[in-house]
């Protein structure tokens, strides 16, 4: 070989190796790697500010007030390393602490004066497939955590000192007074894996309405996490729906009616102490919750309902009862071995539930007989006199007659199927009694009002059988109309005044 290819290939080797340097390091790991073969990432802090750091993407997460790179560090890798130091001051000069994760991950820390390095070593994937793998398991995380973060729900993650490592957008939403005792540390801190249930009411800012929230503290390995149902609303329709029933309970208190109303399984849920007044039934067995059966049935030992015809077919009879209060048609009125007497009504509720009124009608009944005796009585007297009366109402309508009236005219009012009517009588009278220019003056002046004063006069045709009649204003539009039989053409008659 001579000088001259000697010359000619020195500077061509030198030239491939440096070729096959640089390739060799576009191929290489980017991160350093331990003589185990781990990958380690080293961070640098001095007095708690990253001074440096050979990551290839450090995401660590954004500052909070009055926090420094160190506790940053920390939140980010807190859920790994849950014994991180707070701050390097709880670092020994001087000495080394390691730290282990799920897996194969280790944390090195150790300080020398103020200064902290921090190395993070870590298996690499071993292939392609192993890559991939990681990829959608990040990608997983980042669906979840978006989910998370977008619930409509305030969610808080804590460490294990009660320091807020992570919230999601409604957590961020809530007041920070809220958010300090929506965090704080419960009372009775859950098992593992446990949760704690907890009501608060916190009070609203500016004269708003307080907030109201169902607080549940899962406990976790690292800490804690806190989930906040606001359930205002909720409390506010319970606290409606409460004032609403105790206005209700104060209204039923003072009914004199009995209340009760049995549920959609029949069993009682609800009466009023006016129930215990008229049924006998004490309050506590009616506090008891009985049965709907059990509820007619003491009824019935007590006598405070009509004695069934047959025994055997009693429930049958309650079943039916119960049926037509549910399409809300029972209504009945009790006549009581005791004398008293009883409306029952039954009316259909909500969901299937039932409710029946008991009211005492007993005075109601008393002075609707009496009443009816009396004008029964009255009814007697008017039918005995020898004058026919009837009486007419404002609109002509004949309200009743006696039974002279109807002997005389040969009518009868209350057998026929359409009212009576001024008309009707006149025309009667007339047929009866013909009278031409007394009648139609009659009517005439009855229906004008013009009729002050007692009318008096006699129908029929001279020398034959005829009436004598008078015409009564009563007040109020009404008229009564009497006439009285007269044998002869000789009694004297009234004419009708001037008008």
């Amino acid at each position: 070989m001579t000088v001259w290819d000697i010359a000619i290939l020195v500077p061509l080797a030198l030239m491939l190796s440096m070729v096959a340097l640089w390739l060799m390091g576009r191929t290489a790991p980017t991160a350093a790697t331990d003589e185990t073969g781990k990958q380690e990432t080293v961070f640098l802090f001095r007095g708690g500010i990253l001074v440096d750091h050979d990551a290839a993407n450090l995401l660590l997460p954004d500052a909070r007030e009055a926090e420094n790179d160190w506790a940053r560090f920390r939140r980010w890798m807190g859920f790994r390393f849950g014994n991180l130091p707070h701050g390097y001051e709880d670092l020994t000069d001087g000495e080394s602490l390691r730290l282990l994760a799920d897996g194969a991950a280790q944390l090195h820390l150790s300080r020398q004066n103020e200064t902290v390095r921090a190395v993070l070593r870590d298996d690499a994937p071993a292939d392609a497939a192993a890559r991939h793998a990681q990829a959608c398991h990040h990608h997983d995380l980042q669906s979840q955590s978006l989910a998370a973060q977008s619930a409509p729900l305030p969610v808080w993650i804590m460490d294990a000192v009660g320091t807020v490592i992570w919230q999601n957008d409604s957590a961020r939403a809530i007041a920070p007074r809220h958010t300090a005792r929506l965090t704080g540390p419960p009372d009775d801190l859950p098992d593992l894996g446990g949760t704690l249930r907890t009501r608060l009411t916190l009070t609203g800012e500016g004269g708003a309405a307080d907030q109201s929230y169902d607080l549940h503290v899962t406990r976790t390995e690292s800490g804690t996490i806190h989930y906040a149902f606001d359930i205002t609303r909720l409390i506010r329709a319970e606290t409606a729906q409460r004032d609403f029933v105790q206005t209700l309970s104060k209204t039923f208190a003072d009914l004199t009616a009995g209340l009760v109303v049995f549920d959609r399984a029949k069993t009682l849920a609800v009466f009023n102490p006016a129930l215990t007044d008229l049924t006998s039934l004490s309050p506590e067995f009616l506090s008891a919750r009985p049965s709907l059966f059990g509820f007619f049935d003491a009824l019935r030992d007590r006598m405070v309902m009509p004695e069934p015809k047959n025994y055997a077919s009693w429930r049958g009879q309650i079943a039916d009862m119960v049926k037509s209060a549910t399409g809300g048609l029972y209504h009945e009125v009790w006549t009581l071995p005791s004398g008293q007497t009883y409306r029952v009504t039954g009316r259909p509720h909500p969901d299937g539930a039932v409710a029946f009124m008991f009211e005492d009608i007993s005075l109601e009944v008393s002075v609707t007989r009496r009443h009816r005796l009396q004008m029964d009585l009255h009814q007697s007297v008017i039918d005995r006199l020898e004058d026919g009366i009837a009486v007419l109402a404002q609109d002509g309508r004949l309200l009743f007659c006696n039974t002279t009236f109807g002997e005389m005219l040969g009518i009868a009012p209350d057998v026929t199927f359409a009212e009576m009517r001024l008309h009707d009588v006149i025309s009667a009278c007339s047929a009866r009694y013909p009278d031409p220019g007394l009648w139609p003056e009659i009517e005439d002046r009855i229906t004008t009002r013009r009729l002050v004063a007692t009318l008096h006069d006699s129908a029929g045709p001279p020398g034959q059988k005829g009436a004598d009649v008078r015409v009564v204003p009563l007040g109020r539009g009404q008229f009564m109309l009497c006439l009285k039989s007269r044998e002869s053409a000789s009694t004297g008659a009234v004419g009708l005044p001037a008008r």
